[in-house]
């Protein structure tokens, strides 16, 4: 799995998100292709739900 890293578009928006995946359910993409921007959705997803998370915390809720 460490050899397709390199190779997975990175997006760090939530537009570039949403680009990528009206892109992808009206593309026609087979095999490695396929997997790459299936993968690069999935990984921007998480990371950007990471960042929501964060954000959403309670004021004074490490105090309890």
């Amino acid at each position: 799995m460490q050899e397709l890293q390199g190779t997975v578009p990175v997006f760090k928006t939530p537009q570039e998100l949403d680009r990528a995946v009206r892109n992808y359910q009206v593309s026609d993409l087979k095999g490695f292709e396929l997997f790459r921007q299936w993968l690069a959705i999935r990984n921007a997803s998480l990371e950007q739900s990471r960042v929501e998370l964060a954000g959403d915390r309670i004021p004074g809720d490490d105090s309890y």
